[in-house]
């Protein structure tokens, strides 16, 4: 018996030390887990001079002017014909010193409306690169292949002759790095692709060595990195045949949400076992490009999938250049971007003051540069916000004035030294007292002229600035349409004590809660209109003829207002929306509307609907404050149609100057997941008194928008998707908008051009924009979609699949030494297994001898 009962013991130990080793761990990996998260940057140029490809202790790797092991790190710009704000002097700045960053890069795409049509981007570029120089960072000159993936391609043959003149001018300057090209890949948007396979890194390293050649030719010996196939995830491939140049790195490109980590270098459907390929088989490499989101831009952001990249990075001397500085709407944007209703976009010029806020930043930019610091990754609470009201920056009073239910009318107010001054409380009562403020001096902002949406709003917190430390006494009325008046609780007091040296004054922060104003609460908690348009102050100073007032702020926590969207239903072309749903159409994940999608009438018949304004100030790209409606069928094709046709109606509350175009694309996996039509439907909103009108009032477009000349679109092509993007031009429209009967349709014979139809910018956002690509990976496909409400994803881009057909599961794999005890790694669970199957076998002599002793 006992003998039986030892068996089974020692078996249940074996089998859960079996399985309790196939189990993830299930603790999240602490900073401190890693032993190279941490840690500064290397040196900048000032003082690590020209950088050269040594061997280190057996691997190749980036070394400074005297041999010593140097890591840069730092920051990708997008597409400089996008986003050429970027390039400013106070921007530089900010990445230099309080971001610590010794690199940039700096993108120029060639194709897609890049370099090869619009050379003056290449101005563009070179400003970027003085400003490297000027701030001491080095810099990557990112000759920007993308689409088409072939870097032989008719569209880059411009690249012997950029590089020539670019090393001829900067040959002495140890600043300089060159990325000859970006992401050599299959992607046929415009052109060929390369093969994943070694044919197509001969045909990358054909193209390369050319230029490399003159590079050296001209006496410059910065380093060159070379991109490799499948979006710059193959570097084994360039391992296995390298260029004859001491000086030439790889690329490897990841991100975070669809690349796993490798423990070893034996896969070659992993870009990290690529990278340790490279590295072991004796070649540099450099990661020009990671993302902390998907590979197309959007989800995640991964944060602990990304400290085991960078770790390993870290670990190695990779040096690396997050993408991407852009406020697009994409996860793996830096900056905060447009979103209508929700946030404002981040100005790529952080202004004279040399910094980013946190909330300027986004997640992804906030732990980034946490990690180009070597810094331990705090994120601030996003559940907060504040905004600044009246700050009184431009010189005027912003409305303020005398109510006209003051009771004392011998008060002015000025603005002095940007500050709201208020003179003449001397002919006031000024009553301290908590309670009865109502005989003080009364000021309002009337003229204001603004309304600020406070929803959540919990205080109101103000400067208040005098000649010498007194009481001051302030009660508070906030206005909206859901609160014209309701009266303060109390007066709020500062006093003498609280107010500290500012300059020759001194100054004192004054806090109003809602519970001391409920009128704030009444504004900031209403669920249908949580505006604010006036503020009235109850103000009181003992001893004190005047006081000044600034920085009127309001502060809360954010409320997400839930958007309840009509049933999605079945994808369905056409879409008449007659049963009551979406018929498969939703919000794009990186639309800049994302407002409740119904189910309307619309002249006689059921639409799909939504409400939207355009902003007053315009992103630079036009396309981030577009909404994007996005749809989704597996047999999605065109056939033997022309064009894709709908119609369009408006309720516009106002629309009266600029346009409208709607673009159309779409994104099947043949042609790089980005296919534009070259044309668009344009509205002249300041032409709407002769378009036509229905019985119901609705203003009413037939739109056609010709996808017949869609380069390399065959009538069988599986489009995957199909986005509709609302582009503003210039426009002031806000109100409602409707689409019905969307299909496919034939061209009748005899026809030209579609009335409305006009050439769409090369090839897509914003001014002659692209899709304004999501990323590396990303941004090569288009901003693949997240729409937000799917639960299944497609694919966004070859890069983002292991096997044809399939897309790779973020499995999460890792030796112990590397990757300790972190959700990304077997190493503690592997461990604990074995220590429990020991433990079994330990059990079993130990009752063994037991069983002996008692016989």
């Amino acid at each position: 018996m006992i003998k039986k009962m030892l068996k089974k013991f020692t078996v249940y130990m074996m089998i859960f030390g079996l399985i309790a080793s196939m189990l993830p761990s299930l603790a999240a990996a602490e900073e401190s887990d890693y032993g190279s998260l941490l840690g500064n940057p290397g040196k900048k140029p000032s003082q690590a001079g020209a950088l050269k490809l040594n061997e280190v202790n057996g691997q190749k790797t980036l070394t400074d002017s005297s041999g010593a092991p140097i890591q840069l790190r730092g920051m990708s710009t997008h597409g400089l014909q996008w986003f050429p704000e970027i390039i400013n002097d106070n921007a530089f700045t900010t990445l230099s010193n309080d971001w610590g960053s010794n690199l940039i890069r700096l993108a120029m795409y060639v194709g897609e409306n890049g370099y090869a049509t619009n050379p003056e981007v290449k101005q563009k570029l070179i400003e970027g690169i003085e400003l490297a120089i000027k701030h001491d960072m080095y810099v990557i000159v990112d000759w920007h292949v993308h689409a088409p993936g072939d870097p032989n391609e008719e569209v880059y043959s411009g690249a012997l002759d950029f590089f020539d003149e670019i090393s001829t001018k900067y040959k002495d300057v140890p600043n300089i790095i060159y990325e000859v090209a970006n992401e050599p890949s299959s992607n046929s948007n415009g052109g060929d692709g390369v093969t994943n396979d070694e044919a197509g890194w001969n045909a990358v390293k054909s193209y390369a060595e050319p230029i490399i050649e003159k590079i050296r030719e001209n006496g410059a010996e910065n380093i060159v990195i070379v991109g490799s196939p499948n979006w710059s995830q193959r570097p084994d491939l360039a391992a296995d045949n390298p260029i004859n140049d001491e000086n030439t790195m790889y690329t490897v490109h990841f991100y975070s949400g669809s690349h796993p980590a490798a423990a070893d270098s034996s896969d070659r459907e992993n870009v990290m076992s690529n990278a340790r390929y490279a590295l072991e088989n004796g070649v540099g490499v450099f990661a020009t490009e990671w993302g902390t989101s998907e590979a197309n831009g959007n989800n995640g952001p991964y944060l602990d999938e990304a400290d085991v990249w960078i770790n390993f990075l870290n670990e190695n001397n990779i040096s690396w250049a997050n993408w991407s500085l852009t406020n697009k709407n994409e996860t793996s944007a830096a900056f905060t971007p447009f979103q209508l209703g929700k946030s404002e976009a981040t100005d790529l010029d952080p202004g004279a003051d040399h910094m980013w806020s946190p909330k300027e930043l986004s997640i992804s930019g906030e732990y980034v540069r946490a990690r180009i610091k070597g810094v331990s990754y705090e994120p601030i609470d996003r559940t907060k916000f504040t905004e600044v009201l009246w700050n009184f920056n431009d010189g005027t009073s912003q409305g303020f004035g005398v109510n006209g239910d003051s009771p004392v009318k011998d008060i002015t107010t000025t603005n002095q030294d940007d500050a709201l001054k208020v003179s003449g409380l001397s002919n006031s009562e000024n009553d301290l007292s908590e309670g009865n403020f109502w005989a003080n001096a009364r000021l309002s902002a009337d003229a204001w002229g603004q309304s600020v949406d406070i929803l959540g709003a919990e205080m109101l917190t103000m400067d208040v600035i005098v000649d010498q430390p007194t009481t001051v006494s302030i009660a508070a009325i906030a206005q909206g349409p859901s609160a014209p008046w309701v009266n303060p609780a109390r007066a709020i007091q500062v006093n003498s004590e609280e107010f500290v040296a500012h300059g020759d004054q001194y100054k004192a922060v004054l806090t109003i809660t809602k519970e001391d104003a409920p009128s704030l609460a009444t504004i900031g908690e209403s669920p249908d209109d949580s505006t604010m348009n006036n503020l009235v102050l109850f103000v009181g100073a003992e001893n004190a003829d005047s006081i000044s007032l600034d920085n009127i702020t309001v502060s809360g926590t954010m409320t997400e207002v839930e958007v309840i969207n009509d049933p999605e239903g079945v994808a369905t072309i056409p879409s008449t929306f007659e049963d009551d749903t979406r018929q498969g159409w939703k919000w794009s994940g990186d639309s800049g509307v994302k407002t409740a999608l119904t189910i309307q009438e619309a002249n006689g018949s059921k639409a799909l609907s939504w409400d939207f304004a355009y902003p007053e100030v315009k992103p630079s790209d036009n396309w981030a404050s577009a909404p994007r409606l996005d749809f989704w069928m597996d047999t999605l094709a065109r056939g033997d149609n022309d064009y894709v046709a709908f119609d369009l109606y408006m309720d516009p509350t106002r629309a009266s100057t600029g346009a409208i175009a709607v673009n159309l694309v779409f994104q099947p996996e043949a042609l790089g997941y980005w296919a534009q039509a070259p044309g668009t439907y344009e509205i002249n909103l300041e032409e709407l008194d002769s378009a036509k009108k229905t019985s119901d009032g609705l203003y009413h477009f037939e739109a056609k928008i010709d996808v017949s000349t869609i380069e390399n679109l065959q009538d069988d092509t599986l489009l995957r998707n199909m986005l509709l993007i609302f582009a503003d031009v210039e426009s002031d429209f806000g109100g409602t908008m409707y689409v019905d009967n969307v299909r496919f349709e034939k061209a009748d014979p005899g026809t030209g051009g579609e009335e409305g139809e006009t050439p769409a910018p090369n090839p897509g956002e914003g001014e002659g924009e692209t899709p304004a690509p999501g990323t590396g990976e990303g941004e090569g496909e288009a901003p693949a979609p997240n729409t937000g409400e799917e639960e299944e994803k497609a694919p966004s881009s070859d890069k983002d699949k292991d096997k044809e057909g399939e897309v790779p599961t973020v499995e999460k794999v890792s030796s112990g030494k590397e990757l300790p005890d972190t959700a990304t790694s077997s190493y503690s669970t592997l461990l604990v297994g074995s220590l429990l199957f020991l433990a079994g076998i330990m059990s079993y002599f130990f009752i063994k001898r037991r069983i002996s002793v008692s016989k």
